[in-house]
């Protein structure tokens, strides 16, 4: 009995220690799902709010792996869901919120594309404009505006290029430092211009510089006035290296185990990357393109035409956007990724629907473009009304949006 007692007790502190260190894992690593602001959406259905709790399960089981981040989802400029968890700086343990500010990496293409394409409506310049006509002693020619856009100009990818030969990595390059560079030391392209697709970064910052070269301003300054103003784009920003790192709610990058990524040398170049937003400005910036307040409707069009590949590819690019087709539907959409920061936003104009992910540690779970369409299309926006709310009678007012662009 003696031995048996013993056997009890020395369970019983074992499993204890195990349960107190789950515990302080659970708030060392992660935190709780947190309710978003008040905020005006759509009126509640059944069907809006089983949408709702399913995006809260999965979104609470992708925290229990380590996702640290924000999930939107809404149409119609409405916000159907939204979900904050983890720490937008561990040190301090503040929260991830409504007001946090994620690096969108790639995402920041499309801005760049947009940008282009507001320069083409206003007549500044043309599509298929020479490199030549902006940079002159660039020792790259023969490429246009267009094949920068679909990342068909065979330019090399500056970053592996920079990394090669910058031996003082304390200063942060800008994008006048990477095309000084190129004149200097002249690295081999990787093709002659428009022989292939190329997903390039070099491409996207060198649109950024065309676009300070055209309209006089730096890309910065262009962005706020051209695209983040006008959509009320309150919380976002291009980064410039030294002049906004202390703003409010800025996320901090993270490799893992929150050791923050100090790899800094190259975020002062733009155009490929560099916006800072927050998942509300960027559901603004998504529903904002169904306006004409950037773009008239027929120039916007352009960038969702496939012709980054040939036709008869099931993926393909456009100006500055992804494209694929899921359950009959154009998804438009793209990646970023940018030390630790990692964004998603998904486009699908069938439904008005942005679905927007940000976060910001490299390890960790991560939401999947095919996952969230199976959840959001398939059971619910892909689905009757009848089988969405059987026996409602009320729900026959309340129309599913669908409609087409």
């Amino acid at each position: 009995m003696k031995n048996t007692g013993k056997a009890e007790i020395i369970f019983f502190i074992l499993t204890l220690g195990v349960v107190l260190l789950f515990f302080s894992l659970d708030r060392q690593y992660f935190s709780t799902v947190q309710a978003p602001e008040a905020l005006t959406v759509t009126p509640d259905t059944i069907w809006h709010e089983h949408l709702r709790q399913d995006l809260e399960q999965i979104l609470s089981k992708k925290n229990k792996f380590g996702f640290n981040g924000a999930l939107l989802v809404g149409w119609d400029n409405q916000i159907i869901y939204e979900g904050y968890v983890g720490y937008e700086d561990y040190a301090s343990r503040d929260s991830i919120s409504t007001k946090t500010r994620f690096q969108s990496g790639s995402v920041t293409k499309q801005f760049t594309a947009v940008a282009i394409l507001q320069l083409y409506a206003n007549g500044q310049l043309n599509l298929n404009d020479s490199i030549s006509k902006f940079f002159p002693d660039l020792p790259y020619q023969g490429f246009t505006i267009h094949h920068l856009l679909v990342h068909r100009s065979g330019l090399s990818n500056y970053i592996y290029f920079i990394d090669k030969i910058v031996e003082n990595k304390g200063k942060p390059y800008t994008n006048k430092d990477i095309i000084r560079l190129w004149k200097q030391h002249e690295p081999l392209p990787y093709y002659p211009p428009n022989k292939r697709f190329d997903y390039s970064n070099s491409g996207y910052m060198l649109l950024a510089s065309v676009v300070e070269k055209v309209s006089g301003m730096s890309y910065p300054e262009y962005m706020r006035k051209n695209v983040f103003e006008p959509l009320d784009m309150d919380d976002s920003f291009v980064y410039i290296a030294g002049e906004n790192d202390t703003l409010s709610n800025l996320a901090e990058g993270y490799k893992y185990h929150w050791r923050i990524v100090t790899e800094a040398y190259l975020n002062g170049t733009y155009g490929d990357k560099g916006i800072y937003t927050t998942a509300r400005d960027l559901f603004k910036w998504d529903q904002g393109l169904y306006t004409n307040i950037l773009l008239p409707e027929d120039t916007l069009q352009k960038a969702f035409r496939p012709m980054g590949k040939p036709k008869h590819y099931k993926h393909n690019y456009g100006y500055g956007w992804r494209i694929f087709e899921y359950k009959d539907n154009k998804i438009y959409y793209h990646a970023g990724w940018w030390q630790g920061f990692k964004t998603l936003l998904i486009r699908v104009p069938e439904y008005k629907l942005s679905i927007i992910v940000l976060k910001n540690i490299k390890t960790g779970a991560m939401f999947s473009r095919h996952e969230l369409l199976r959840v959001i299309i398939n059971r619910y926006l892909n689905v009757s009304k009848e089988a969405l709310a059987p026996n409602i009678p009320e729900f026959q007012q309340r129309e599913i949006p669908t409609e087409s662009t």
